[in-house]
């Protein structure tokens, strides 16, 4: 949440989720740290930045009291073949022929794409596309991810 709006506990909100339709009047969101979900009261799509006012913030102060902090939903299943970002940071990197290429640290979105940073064991950082023809394997239980990808020198 990036910070009040009003008097009554209305919160401008940065959406970063595939579907906003989560984010919709009655369903029910964790405020980051807290245990117990609360619902949504209201949630204003209009203007440059939305605006969600949640069950038990009814006041400005509230509302600022909550600036910095993520909104979260109960993660949806998602497609065979389909991940969380989170699931796969950690992840061993190697080739096809099981040389490490490093630890997947991160996961960013360029444009419409997704890219891996990995990062070796001396620190240094490969942006691997996460394109089905580069991405070989990904195996969840066994913490590894295989990748055949060019590297070109810089």
């Amino acid at each position: 949440m990036t910070g009040a709006k009003g008097l009554r506990g209305a919160m401008r909100i940065e959406p970063l989720t595939d579907w906003p339709e989560r984010l919709g009047t009655g369903e029910q969101l964790f405020v980051e740290d807290e245990a117990a979900p609360r619902r949504v009261m209201a949630i204003e799509w209009g203007g440059r930045i939305p605006a969600i006012t949640l069950d038990g913030i009814v006041s400005r102060e509230a509302a600022e009291a909550l600036r910095d902090r993520y909104l979260e939903v109960e993660a949806a299943t998602l497609p065979e073949g389909s991940y969380y970002w989170h699931q796969l940071e950690g992840l061993a990197v190697t080739d096809p022929a099981g040389a490490p290429l490093g630890t997947l640290t991160s996961v960013v979105r360029v444009g419409e794409n997704e890219v891996y940073c990995v990062e070796d064991d001396a620190g240094h950082e490969l942006l691997i596309p996460a394109l089905r023809d580069v991405v070989r394997e990904i195996d969840l239980e066994g913490r590894r991810m295989v990748v055949d990808y060019e590297l070109e020198d810089v």
